[in-house]
């Protein structure tokens, strides 16, 4: 079967997970008061660990299971001992992008759009907002316990479950299918903010997709981009942590860097400059292994 007919069963299996995750959501809000009472947050970031694992881990499994036979070799989780310097570079390379992806969201939130279309902009924003501030109820909440589920629930099953569902299947279908994996991790990036449904956060979002996606497709192992991804995520719910139990009143996701036009600048320049040592890397062994 061609990378399109692979992909449509992918979208297949993703549109069954998510109404799987619509059944149980509701099952759970009825079980916990109905869904007139507005569920503790507790109960909403299980919810949400819940649906990830439906709508992308568990189709990118059945996936590989279904085409490749064998998850394992598929997605690449092995790491072998060439891959984990790469794989160390890889989150590094998170770090230093904070920086890039803190002044990308705040030009892309200044950003408007024709005044034909106001009221649908301010749907949006209005959405954005609302789904924002959800969020934050759940990293504010007190207590290290929370914080840990935080950590599990909005750090590291999404990282997992989306980095298996978008580079592990999408972009790996779309290499085949464009032969120029460039394109690729590009068209996947777009697909990956864009499913996030934030469209003043698109921007931000969609440059960290191409930085996971030339993780990925570099250090030729899923874990690597996983591990980028958890560290991107777990920066958040620590220092959400951190602020709500000092009371520094900081929004992670708007640092307010100093000068942040330069130090976005400085951030780009190194970002692109530890992805060529790990495109080098890869290359490198790439080579060893077939001579």
């Amino acid at each position: 079967m061609g990378p399109l007919g692979r992909l449509a069963f992918f979208l297949l299996f993703v549109g069954a997970g998510l109404l799987v995750a619509g059944i149980v959501t509701s099952i759970v809000l009825l079980g916990t008061g109905g869904v007139k009472e507005a569920p503790a947050a507790g109960q909403l970031i299980w919810i949400q660990g819940i649906s990830q694992l439906l709508m992308f881990l568990l189709p990118a499994l059945l996936f590989a299971w279904l085409f490749e036979g064998r998850a394992s070799t598929y997605f690449q989780t092995e790491i072998k001992q060439w891959q984990a310097f790469p794989v160390l570079l890889a989150i590094l390379l998170i770090i230093i992008a904070i920086p890039m992806i803190d002044f990308l969201t705040t030009w892309n939130e200044s950003l408007h759009l024709p005044e034909s279309m106001s009221q649908w902009e301010a749907s949006m924003r209005a959405k954005q907002v609302q789904s924002q501030e959800l969020m934050s109820g759940f990293l504010s909440l007190p207590g290290v316990g929370y914080m840990l589920l935080n950590l599990l629930m909005l750090a590291a099953i999404p990282a997992i479950c989306e980095e298996f569902g978008f580079r592990g299947v999408i972009q790996k279908t779309l290499v085949g299918w464009f032969r120029n994996p460039h394109v690729a991790i590009v068209v996947t990036a777009a697909v990956f903010s864009l499913t996030h449904f934030e469209m003043f956060y698109f921007v931000p979002r969609f440059v960290l997709g191409i930085c996971l996606g030339y993780i990925y497709y570099y250090t030729r192992t899923i874990w690597a981009s996983v591990l980028a991804h958890f560290t991107n995520n777990a920066i958040i719910v620590v220092m959400y942590y951190i602020s709500a139990s000092n009371g520094l009143g900081i929004d992670p996701q708007h640092l307010q860097i100093p000068h942040p036009a330069l130090f976005g600048a400085i951030s780009l320049i190194l970002t692109t400059i530890v992805i060529f040592f790990i495109a080098k890397i890869g290359a490198k062994n790439q080579k060893k292994s077939l001579d």
